[in-house]
């Protein structure tokens, strides 16, 4: 796959390699993006000097802050309240530069990331920066010992932007005053509200509607 593809779809225009990222950081100047998306709550606000397609922004963030979901043409359009053409001339565009894969079933054409793709986690990891993902889980990993699991659900576990954001925190013993005052620690950083659920495991029927997006890994289980 050619990566000039990639960037002239990412931008609008022929760009070299390397300079997604060297754009992005210039364009927000800081250490860390957070610092970017505290003015900047706003997908389309934060990345559409970069993307101007408002219809690919969209596509984009259904389909890479959770990159188990897949869409039809039909469904997409309905759910993104985009119309069918401006849908399928961005999806076309993305499978070209091998960003979604598509296989027929029946007659449609079903779409997901192609997780193969060498930019696939780094696009991922920028929508969910941007969407406030990465700023809740470096609060609470980092002020909840006991915590093991943190899953994401409502619009944002769908790929859908959010005002607001809905993570499940699984573990014993948790504090609870701190998870109480989180929503206003995360607010200040994004203008965004977090609503928490506190549960020593997730529910099996509800992690077909949820996304991991931290795990407590063995080592930090079980230390030496």
């Amino acid at each position: 796959m050619n990566q000039r593809i990639v960037y002239s779809l990412l931008y609008d225009q022929p760009i070299c390699e390397s300079s997604f990222f060297m754009v992005f950081f210039k364009e927000y100047p800081g250490t860390h993006i957070s610092e970017a998306v505290k003015s900047h709550t706003n997908l389309l606000n934060l990345l559409g000097p970069l993307i101007t397609s408002k219809t690919r922004l969209k596509l984009l963030s259904r389909f890479f802050l959770n990159q188990k979901l897949s869409g039809y043409l039909q469904g997409l359009s309905k759910e993104l309240e985009e119309n069918t053409n401006s849908i399928r001339v961005e999806l076309n565009r993305l499978e070209e530069a091998g960003m979604l894969s598509s296989t027929l079933e029946g007659r449609r054409k079903l779409y997901r990331v192609n997780a193969l793709h060498p930019l696939a986690s780094d696009i991922t990891s920028i929508v969910r920066k941007v969407a406030g993902i990465d700023t809740v889980i470096d609060r609470v990993v980092e002020n909840l010992p006991g915590l093991k699991q943190v899953w994401i659900c409502g619009g944002l576990a769908r790929g859908v932007p959010s005002g607001s954001i809905d993570c499940i925190l699984i573990g014993e013993e948790l504090d609870a005053a701190y998870i109480a005052g989180l929503s206003g620690k995360v607010y200040k950083l994004l203008g965004k509200k977090v609503n928490t659920q506190v549960m020593t495991e997730i529910k099996g029927e509800m992690v077909s509607d949820s996304l991991l997006v931290w795990e407590m890994n063995e080592e930090e289980l079980f230390p030496n």
